[in-house]
Order: C-alpha cells, then structure tokens, then sequence
C-alpha cells in the first residue's frame, strides 16, 4: 500500500505543474496539467458515447496519456529547440517555432522527447504491482505511437482541448499564435463532427456566439466552456482554511478519478463507471462554485482557528441531514444548467450517474465517495507538510465515519501511518 500512496501523490504533483505551452506564450496562471487532463477525459466522455469506439479504452488512454508530465519539465515538444535563456527572445521573433521545428531537428527532437517520457512513466510505474503497472505503460504506449483508433482519437481530442484553452486565453495571445492551434486540428482529423465544432469555436471566438449556425455545436460549446471554469474555480474548502494557490476543482476530479479506476481494479466493481462518477461528481460547481459543510457557518464565526476541528454536524444527525438536503437542492438546479443544451442521451447519461454518485445508489457509487473523501485527506496532509497549521483534523474524523469498504479502510490505515504515525517514528 505504501507504493500505492506515494504513486498518487507523485501524480498530485500534476496538479501544480504549469503546462509549458503556455508558460512560453507568457500565459499568466496557466492551467495545469491536471487540469487539461482533466477536460480531455471530459471529451472522451461526450465524443465517445455513441461512437463504435471502445469507450473504456478511450476513457483510460485520456486518463494516462500526460503521467509522464510528472518528472518532465517541459510539455511543448519543441521545448528543445531553444536553450533557456534565450526562449523567451525566440518566442517573440520566431512563435511559429514553438508550432513547427525546423524540419531537419524534428524528427530528433521527437525521438529524444518520447525517449525521455518514457524514462519518466517508467519511473512513475516502476514499484506498482502488475496488472495496473503493465495497463498504464501499455495505455500510454498506445497514445504515444497511436497504434489503436482510441488513441489516434484521443490525440485528436488533446490537440483540440488545447484549441479550446488557446481561445480562452485569446485576450492574452496575440491572433498569430491562435491561428497554428486552429491549422493543426484541421490537418490531422476529418472527423466530421468535430471540424464542425472546430469552425463553430472559430466563429464563437472570433465573431460572437450568435453568429454559430449549429444549434449543436452551441449547446455543446457553451457546455465545454462551462466545463472548463472548473480549472480555474479552486476547492473552497482550501480557501475557507486559507491554503494559498490551492488546487482547482478540476484538478481534484482528475486524481480521484485516477485512484478511483486503480483501487476499483482491485474489486469486482464497473471501473469505468467509477472513473466517470469521479469526473461528473463536482460539475455543478461550474454553475455555483464548491460546496462545503461549512458554508453556513463559515461566515458567522470571528475566530476561524477551531473552525475546522470537527464536524459542523459532528453528534447532530437532524442537522446533517438539513444541510444535505439544501445543498442538494442547489446542486441539482445548477447541473441541470450545466447539461441543459446537450443531447438527450449525454444529458441523461451525466444526471443518472451523478444522482446515483450522490444518493450512493449502487456499489461503484458508494465506492467513488468514499475515495473522494480519501484523495481529500491526501491532499490535506499535502498542505499540512507545507504548513503545520492547516487544519486537517476534521478530513480524518470524515473518514472513520465515512469509510467501510475493506480495500479502502486498508488503505487509510496505511495511509495514516505513512502521514502521522510514520512521521513521528523519524
């Protein structure tokens, strides 16, 4: 279990890894590699239903296609290129470079790139037991050399989730170093619907929503950017204890969904469902921002120290209830925004696994919430090294209440002693 634990903190460290792309474009508070991640699955999802692709396969190839982002410091694969002290010079006379290679170092730079991501995933998996070391390196292989149409789909789907993230950072790019994003998806798919999307983003961003002639495409933008604020909308549980630059929603679904598909593996459970209800669990959020218990009140106490050292419900069942009920009221009416304008099959696929994620209504369901309350704690005693006064007390008697699953409660033993008992043995 202790390889397992440091496997999903080394993958946390996704979470705050700025993607390079946009740190050489001059991107302030860029998202991070979690975080585009995290929409690419999202993609997969909406793109995948449907289609005769293998959508476990899509979904998991989306899952560990940027793994190896954890020991590589650097995303753009021209990144080479240029020595470091003088890309930010290169990026103002020659931008184009960080789209095309010169031709006769391409071919190199790719080979040394994919040489070195290798080594790094490698690295990532090494202590893993088998049959989740072999799957991610053989999933990732796959993305890497696109030897299956999942994964030819799924770098289709990358590329167009970075033109996405280019038009919403348009305000700080200059329309030059939009347009390559807008060239290379054309170039490499004539997959019918999503060039449609693509001209649909092209005229959203250049000429207003109005002027999209696709009823579809505009329901589906508007769902992909609601989607997206989610990287940027920060857990508010971090914000009430004040932990600085704390993680984003998204960012948050993405290593849940992570150890969720790895610990279901383990039980004889539907794995891709775990994987999905860990995607959609926080969407509302896009709409009303995070939920926490505290909420009520938050703002009522002065003296916020003590705040988070229990419960607000702890002995006060009647309570619990209430303020369950209420905040699943809003959350309901804000997804429901969310997926208004989708298909009827999405629409329906999205509600009936959330609502069964949050009434825990089958065995995956209560399986997935109970890992989302284990990444939580993991994240907590992340910040908690950082500095000793967060507060994390109330994550852990979360967890004794919450956590009845033998795997899980394993788990958190392990976890327990790794953070604390451990710890204090050093």
């Amino acid at each position: 279990m202790e390889e397992l634990i440091k496997f999903f903190i080394e993958v946390g460290k996704l979470k705050e890894i700025k993607r390079r792309g946009w740190l050489l474009r001059e991107i302030k508070s860029p998202e991070t590699v979690a975080d585009h991640s995290f929409r690419v699955l999202i993609l997969a999802f909406i793109f995948g239903l449907g289609t005769k692709m293998n959508i476990k396969r899509l979904l998991r190839i989306a899952l560990f296609h940027s793994l190896s982002a954890v020991y590589i410091d650097y995303i753009s694969p021209y990144d080479k290129v240029f020595e470091a002290k003088t890309k930010k010079e290169a990026l103002k006379k020659y931008p184009a470079l960080l789209f095309r290679a010169p031709y006769a170092k391409k071919e190199k730079i790719l080979k040394q790139r994919y040489e070195e991501e290798e080594k790094a995933i490698k690295e990532l998996t090494q202590k893993l037991e088998d049959p989740i070391k072999s799957e991610i390196i053989y999933l990732w292989q796959d993305f890497q050399h696109r030897t299956s149409r999942e994964a030819k789909f799924i770098y289709i789907l990358d590329k167009l989730e970075n033109l996405i993230q280019a038009l919403e950072y348009k305000d700080q790019l200059d329309k030059e170093l939009i347009k390559p994003f807008l060239l290379q998806i054309r170039e490499i798919t004539n997959d019918k619907n999503i060039l449609s999307l693509v001209d649909s983003l092209d005229a959203h961003f250049t000429k207003g929503e109005d002027k999209i002639k696709s009823r579809k495409d505009k329901n589906l933008i508007r769902f992909i950017l609601q989607v997206g604020k989610l990287k940027v909308t920060p857990r508010r549980g971090w914000v009430l204890r004040g932990v600085k630059n704390p993680e984003s929603i998204a960012s948050h679904c993405f290593r849940m969904a992570l150890m969720g598909y790895v610990f279901s593996g383990r039980k004889r459970l539907d794995r891709t469902v775990v994987l999905e209800m860990a995607l959609f669990h926080d969407l509302f959020a896009s709409v009303i921002g995070d939920v926490t218990p505290y909420d009520r009140i938050a703002s009522l106490v002065k003296d916020k120290s003590k705040l988070f050292e229990t419960l607000p419900w702890m002995g006060v069942s009647e309570s619990k209830k209430v303020i369950v009920l209420k905040n699943l009221e809003k959350e309901v009416g804000a997804l429901d925004k969310v997926i208004s304008g989708l298909p009827h099959n999405l629409k329906h696929e999205i509600k009936y696994l959330w609502l069964e994620y949050k009434t825990g209504g089958s065995k995956e369901a209560r399986f997935a919430r109970q890992v989302d309350r284990i990444e939580g704690v993991i994240q907590a005693m992340e910040y908690y090294q950082r500095n000793k006064t967060t507060p994390v007390k109330a994550f852990w008697l979360e967890l004794k209440e919450l956590i009845d699953d033998p795997l899980l409660s394993n788990f958190v033993e392990h976890l327990d002693f790794y953070f604390l008992q451990g710890n204090k043995r050093k």
